[in-house]
């Protein structure tokens, strides 16, 4: 096997993405919790804003990690692991499995988009696809939100 093989480039660019998502995560949550939280640097109203945030969604733990693989809603993951206070080995593996499960997924894709289009349509199919998870995503959140009776913003 050669790297040019498409299986191996495959896996590199897996454990690439996944070693990056760890990595960054585990470095933000580092700075984020030495420089501010333990120092008591952090400021009130930003930790305020983070944890309304994060009541407001339907997941309130670390669950969110892996929500927030299919539907971005939480930015900078590694600062609300910090701020949130929650369990970093779990956190840092719902970073992990989320990140394999999502990469996997898109690299099965693209190469099969890759295969069974040429590749300007393989692209526009991709970005459509990624559009309608997020579209999709939303309209169940606010389905669900509904259903349960889960208060918006604008109710609190």
């Amino acid at each position: 096997m050669r790297i040019s093989d498409p299986l191996v480039w495959a896996v590199v660019l897996l454990v690439a993405a996944v070693a990056g998502e760890a990595v960054g995560n585990s470095a933000l949550y580092v700075i984020v919790r030495r420089a501010l939280i333990n120092r008591g640097r952090m400021p009130a109203m930003i930790e305020r804003a983070m944890r309304r945030w994060i009541d407001f969604l339907v997941v309130r733990d670390e669950r969110i990690i892996l929500v927030n693989r299919v539907a971005p809603v939480v930015p900078l993951v590694g600062a609300f692991i910090a701020t949130c206070r929650w369990d970093i080995r779990k956190s840092l593996a719902y970073v992990v499995i989320g990140a394999a499960g999502k990469y996997s997924l898109l690299l099965a894709l693209s190469g099969f988009l890759g295969v069974a289009y040429d590749p300007a349509v393989a692209r526009w199919v991709t970005v459509a696809l990624v559009l309608v998870i997020v579209a999709v995503s939303l309209v169940a959140s606010v389905v669900y939100r509904r259903r349960a009776g889960v208060p918006s913003r604008r109710d609190g």
